[in-house]
């Protein structure tokens, strides 16, 4: 976070916006919310989280089109080429060199179309990517100056090692689960589990989020959630820095996000930390079986680094299961 502040494309974002301050994420995470809580404020109705989705892309002046097919993305360039919209012409390129997503403004829109065309890859593995790539399209409409909305060509990489980008997934992340509306379903139906867990995931997507990933709706339940609690997925990993050359660091590892309950407890996995031989998480991903869950009670402390420091030797309750070619975890206090 500190890095990202510093970032020179992100204090520019906020100069645009005639933000001013030290901290120039939150300012435009601020602007931002502003703008949604305005427009939420505004509507006349029952608002859900899809209608918010709707909601911002109808003041955005944004439509979606998501591609699930190579014939999809052929017909789609076929279609806005005809329109004389040339830009469509790279995205067959774009998508094949990495690129997730496109926004563009159409010259030539024709009466009743939206001025902002996103087109997203959903062919294949991206299509998980979906929901939370829209929202990262209108990201970064809901970011730029008025005066910039004129000269929109925006592309989304898969690989998010641009500052720019990763502030569009904070913004993004808050949009795809808005909080004042998350955050209630989320507390109603955790009531009737007491802590975060896979079934409470399911029963948000069902009733809550249904267009969203598995994966996503989790990152959420346990980043809005007011219990102590990590999401962790684990997978094989060298250090960060024998990436490419991985030897003998070569070791089941966890990726972990905590909430901010969890901060305060010291509930705190560093992120591509070593997970042990005696834990639950390195069983299940080593196991054989299926079983769709698994969960048992340990102790922090037997997660060691390799220069022998421990983690702080909380009481901890784990929940597995497996997630393609991972294992996925939540993680709580006892």
């Amino acid at each position: 976070m500190p890095q990202l502040r510093r970032a020179s494309s992100v204090i520019q974002i906020a100069r645009d916006l005639g933000l001013s301050g030290n901290d120039p994420v939150g300012a435009i995470l601020d602007h931002c919310h502003a703008k949604i809580e305005s427009w939420g404020n505004g509507f006349k109705g029952t608002l859900t989280l899809s209608r918010l989705h709707q909601l911002v892309d109808d003041h955005l002046d944004l439509q979606h089109v998501v591609v699930t097919t190579n014939d999809e993305l052929d017909e789609l360039i076929r279609e806005q080429i005809a329109q004389r919209e040339l830009a469509a012409a790279a995205l067959r390129d774009e998508f094949a060199n990495g690129t997730e997503a496109i926004t563009f403004r159409l010259r030539h829109a024709r009466v009743g179309m939206r001025r902002n065309l996103s087109v997203i890859d959903g062919r294949g593995d991206r299509a998980v990517r979906v929901y939370f790539g829209k929202r990262h399209e209108s990201s970064h409409l809901l970011s730029m100056a008025p005066t910039q909305l004129d000269l929109v060509f925006r592309r989304t990489h898969a690989v998010k090692n641009v500052a720019e980008e990763q502030l569009m997934d904070r913004i993004s992340g808050e949009i795809a689960f808005y909080r004042p509306l998350f955050k209630p379903e989320l507390d109603r139906l955790q009531r009737r589990y007491g802590r975060p867990c896979f079934q409470l995931i399911e029963d948000l997507r069902n009733e809550v989020c249904s267009d969203a990933s598995w994966y996503a709706t989790g990152l959420a339940t346990v980043e809005q959630n007011d219990v102590p609690a990590l999401f962790l997925t684990a997978s094989y990993a060298a250090k960060t820095a024998d990436q490419g050359h991985p030897g003998a660091s070569l070791a089941l590892r966890a990726s972990a996000r905590g909430n901010a309950a969890a901060r305060r407890a010291g509930l705190i996995i560093p992120w591509n930390y070593r997970i042990p031989p005696g834990s639950v998480i390195y069983d299940v991903f080593h196991s054989p079986s299926t079983l769709s869950e698994v969960h048992a009670d340990e102790r922090l402390g037997i997660w060691t680094a390799s220069n022998g420091s421990r983690l702080r030797d909380l009481p901890i309750h784990i929940l597995v299961r497996r997630y393609g070619n991972h294992v996925v975890a939540i993680v709580t206090l006892n």
